[in-house]
């Protein structure tokens, strides 16, 4: 795989806010397959309260979901979600 060297503009509140951002992106890139990366970012960018819901039903640290968590978290995400 080749690196490329880029010129990138980022907002952030300060230089803390900043790097923060840059090692979610390189996390998520160092997670993801490329076509899953880019379908991320889609889903994201089309529709942003998505984030807030993940925020909402993320585990907390070290907790580990059981069968009816998820039952739970998939009958809340299609009643804010489904069609």
């Amino acid at each position: 795989m080749e690196a490329f060297k880029i010129n990138l503009t980022v907002k952030a509140e300060n230089k803390e806010q900043l790097a923060e951002k840059l090692q979610a992106f390189q996390d998520l890139n160092d997670a993801l397959s490329h076509e899953d990366f880019i379908n991320s970012v889609d889903v994201i960018v089309e529709n942003p309260e998505v984030v807030e819901f993940v925020k909402e039903v993320v585990p907390e640290e070290g907790k580990e979901l059981l069968w009816t968590d998820y039952l739970v978290i998939a009958k809340k995400a299609f009643e804010r979600f489904g069609d």
